[in-house]
């Protein structure tokens, strides 16, 4: 192979790495571009999440709030339920016997 055979392989082996190398350019600025955008998506995310917590914490006070007031109702009605069934025996009493 001649010189000038070796320099024009030379040069198209040069200008095939140059395309190479600007469509790994081209990649690299698509990748860097794809990641930006995850960031993007993840930050939001993070927010997103740290909104559910906080409605979570809300949510639970209010639960709890609302479990005490069941609680207290509950005793209510234990001492109604106490309270009628103290007076059943004395209301029977009371009624006179059906006539025979």
């Amino acid at each position: 192979m001649g010189n000038d055979a070796r320099l024009d392989r030379m040069e198209h082996d040069i200008a095939t790495l140059k395309q190479d190398v600007a469509e790994l350019k081209t990649d690299v600025s698509g990748l860097k571009s794809d990641v930006s955008g995850l960031k993007s998506d993840v930050s939001g995310l993070k927010s997103d999440v740290g909104g559910l917590k906080q409605s979570m914490t809300e949510v639970k006070g209010v639960l709890s709030q609302i479990q005490q007031l069941m609680a207290r109702i509950d005793g209510r009605m234990d001492e109604q339920r106490a309270t009628i069934n103290a007076l059943i025996p004395t209301r029977i009493a009371a009624v006179p016997p059906a006539a025979e």
